[in-house]
């Protein structure tokens, strides 16, 4: 969703006097996360210089913010936090806290919270903001709001000092997971250059594009990293289609884009077809090396 669309979704929200309890502000780039948080929370209490000055000194007296340097967050912080959210409001209609990163918490302090998100008290609002949702407890999901972020390219160069102008170009033209590409370090340039590489034959059709298949297997180390992988592939197979239609309007690699007469849009068009069926067939945990064999047979017709 397009974040001008979402800063209007928010505001909507709180005109329409519809809060509810609990939002899960998910994305891939946790600065363009914090921004929200904080907008969201401001035009709860209010929209006004104090309370812009007081959120931004992190001294408002209705807004608990957790955040944490270390690699988890833990029962004893969960449970400092509803200490704070039990007592009423000071100088607002409501008691906002936001945790930042919420996949860090311990399964202690998530069925802490759990308990907390159950039975919060009135006038209370938890935005809970997360760049890894999958590791979250379903029952957190089933009673959030959910509102997909997406990172803004400032954040995203940010939070990935180590890539190239190239890389970075990229990762912003096809909105990828920003956490993701950063916890992958070099490995993200591997995979990248293999997507150009596989692409290009796959596009071709070269008779050793299914051997090929077993290098991407070998490249990534789980689900995240495969899904990662078909992102790319669509990125550069999608460049090419544009390309092939007369449109420069899309150019998330530098990278030569294949051409000859083996080159058409109802190719390109089929073989995106056949990577959103990967990525569907991969969500249902079918084995990687057949997905990704699929994938190049599909394509052929």
């Amino acid at each position: 969703m397009n974040n001008n669309i979402v800063q209007q979704q928010l505001l909507k929200i709180i005109e329409n006097n519809k809060l509810s309890h609990t939002y899960m502000f998910e994305g891939d780039a946790i600065e363009t996360l914090r921004k929200y948080s904080k907008f969201f929370a401001l035009h709860i209490f209010g929209s006004n210089t104090r309370n812009d000055m007081l959120i931004d000194s992190g001294n408002h007296p209705d807004l608990y913010y957790l955040s944490t340097a270390e690699n988890t967050i833990k029962k004893e912080e969960i449970e400092q936090l509803v200490r704070q959210m039990n007592q009423k409001p000071i100088e607002s209609d409501y008691k906002v806290y936001i945790i930042e990163q919420f996949e860090k918490l311990t399964p202690q302090a998530e069925n802490s919270i759990l308990k907390f998100l159950e039975e919060p008290p009135e006038r209370t609002i938890a935005i809970l903001l997360t760049i890894n949702k999958s590791g979250i407890l379903p029952t957190i999901h089933s009673r959030s709001q959910h509102i997909h972020i997406q990172g803004e390219d400032g954040d995203r160069e940010d939070s990935l000092p180590n890539l190239s102008e190239a890389e970075t170009k990229t990762v912003n033209a096809l909105a990828l997971n920003a956490h993701h590409v950063n916890e992958m370090a070099e490995k993200f340039s591997d995979m990248r250059q293999e997507a150009i590489s596989f692409g290009t034959r796959w596009i071709h059709n070269h008779p050793l594009v299914l051997i090929d298949a077993k290098r991407i297997i070998d490249i990534c180390d789980d689900r995240k990293d495969y899904e990662l992988m078909l992102q790319l592939l669509a990125g550069f197979i999608r460049q090419a289609l544009h390309k092939t239609i007369g449109l420069d309007d899309f150019q998330p690699f530098d990278a030569p884009l294949p051409e000859g007469n083996d080159v058409n849009a109802v190719k390109l068009t089929r073989m995106l077809e056949e990577i959103q069926k990967a990525n569907q067939l991969l969500s249902f945990n079918v084995n990687p090396m057949l997905v990704f064999e699929g994938m190049v047979i599909g394509a052929k017709g």
